[in-house]
């Protein structure tokens, strides 16, 4: 974890992620090619980060229970 990571307040909620994702994604790159994890956690890691990439700001408005 880079010393920019460690001074990151925590996140607070969806909105607050996706508000930071351009700053975490390459961190979780670096962790999920690193010797760190096992097979199975990096495999879980990146279809996180495929994850993550799919959220957008639609995702992020809140729903319209009318409609």
């Amino acid at each position: 974890m880079t010393k920019e990571m460690q001074k990151m307040p925590p996140i607070e909620d969806l909105f607050d992620f996706f508000q930071r994702w351009g700053r975490l994604r390459p961190e979780m790159e670096a962790l999920c090619a690193s010797d760190r994890l096992n097979a199975k956690e990096r495999e879980i890691l990146a279809c996180l980060i495929d994850l993550a990439d799919r959220v957008g700001p639609d995702d992020l408005a809140p729903s319209d229970p009318g409609a």
